[in-house]
């Protein structure tokens, strides 16, 4: 936990009280901002809903707004995860304060990596309703701009780090990858790339043709749209000296 600056300046003149008497202002002090922090995240979990709606921009803009105000607390993040994550007789925080601070931890951790390329892929067979705006159908979690938002925040102020989100369209028979296509156009979303798993049938690769893969990826689906997303970050180039990150995940 960090000590308020003036907790500090009595402390650093320790040589100059007795040991007992340093420890107890370093005690009291400590107690009085986890005091403190347990009051703010009481306040904030009395102000948010008691489930988590995915299809709310509003909410998940409030998780990285909340999670950049736990960093900027100085808190530290295992005394917050203690404070919000329940326990055997203390009920967790609502999600929305939850998410946030795994957010933080999130970004704490990214802190202590070296410079790399980070590639995020999902398969996109029947997101076309996720792709949407909660305006646009009642599923909508505009998720390809949300996501966007999610890794800018993450990757903010971080030199020598970047990354990017590989979509592989596996055969969707309701247009994913256009919808998804259209969205970045709009929005003009950057680090994006679309790919479809049907191109890897047209170009014969042998991996896939050796494993059935046919026109309309009846065969394969969500597993072969990882493993062309998987070929395709192998095959991309990016600095020698850059590590490179491959990650893969569902879509929300």
């Amino acid at each position: 936990v960090l000590l308020s600056p003036r907790v500090r300046r009595v402390a650093a003149s320790g040589a100059r009280r007795r040991p007992s008497a340093v420890f107890s202002i370093h005690l009291f002090g400590a107690m009085a901002e986890m005091s403190a922090l347990k009051k703010r995240l009481d306040e904030v979990a009395a102000t948010l809903p008691v489930s988590r709606d995915l299809t709310s921009n509003e909410e998940t803009a409030t998780v990285l707004k909340l999670a950049t105000e736990i960093l900027e607390s100085g808190a530290d993040i295992e005394e917050v995860k203690k404070l919000t994550y329940g326990s055997e007789t203390e009920k967790p925080a609502p999600p929305v304060l939850i998410s946030a601070v795994g957010a933080a931890e999130s970004k704490l951790l990214l802190k202590k990596c070296g410079p790399h390329h980070l590639s995020c892929i999902f398969a996109m067979y029947g997101e076309q309703n996720r792709l949407r705006t909660k305006a646009e159908h009642e599923n909508g979690q505009d998720l390809m701009t949300n996501k966007v938002k999610q890794l800018e925040w993450l990757f903010e102020g971080e030199e020598g780090k970047t990354w990017e989100i590989v979509a592989v369209d596996d055969g969707c028979p309701s247009n994913s990858k256009e919808l998804a296509q259209s969205i970045i156009e709009k929005n003009g979303l950057k680090n994006i790339t679309i790919l479809d798993l049907k191109d890897a049938w047209k170009e014969k690769i042998p991996f896939f043709m050796e494993r059935g893969l046919d026109e309309a990826c009846k065969k394969s689906r969500k597993g072969g749209a990882i493993l062309y997303g998987l070929q395709h970050c192998a095959a991309t180039k990016t600095p020698e000296s850059t590590p490179k990150l491959v990650m893969y995940t569902d879509s929300d």
